[in-house]
């Protein structure tokens, strides 16, 4: 296996490996996450790929396995919060008949690997409740809860 970073023509690639997870969102999450669209998505992949703050890899082993989106954020200093360079994990997703065969490992290795390219000082990420299997991988790769976000529908129901 290899992961590589992306290249403008892999879009269709990123969005055919991410209907799967989009497909799990929509399901669990259906007034917040859309159906999966791979065309559409492919256009969103293109986007992300021409932004000098995103970074797609891909891992490859004679077919696409995994991918993952990552973006550098610079965190301004303030009076209230110091300044540091974040990477968020935006987005992963790992074909359903790879799983736990260490895929989802060496794409996080490609993570930490852009961290230390643009001197982060936290890799960060956000993942929905329902998500368990999701939050044990994290885990399991050294991420640790720090925070929690909450949200209420409004108007209220």
């Amino acid at each position: 296996m290899i992961v590589r970073k992306a290249k403008d023509d892999d879009a269709e690639m990123v969005a055919r490996l991410g209907a799967s997870i989009q497909r799990m969102h929509h399901d669990e999450r259906p007034d917040w996450f859309k159906p999966a669209n791979e065309a559409a998505a492919v256009e969103l992949y293109r986007e992300l790929l021409g932004d000098p703050a995103v970074t797609i890899y891909l891992a490859e082993d004679e077919e696409a396995l995994g991918f993952v989106v990552v973006k550098v954020h610079q965190r301004p200093d303030s009076p209230l919060g110091f300044a540091q360079t974040l990477l968020e994990l935006d987005q992963i997703g790992v074909a359903p008949s790879v799983r736990r065969l260490g895929v989802g490992h060496e794409l996080m290795n490609a993570v930490r690997a852009r961290a230390d390219e643009v001197s982060a000082r936290r890799i960060i990420l956000t993942t929905w409740e329902f998500n368990v299997d999701a939050h044990r991988f994290f885990e399991a790769e050294g991420l640790e809860v720090e925070m929690r976000r909450m949200s209420m529908a409004w108007p209220a129901l």
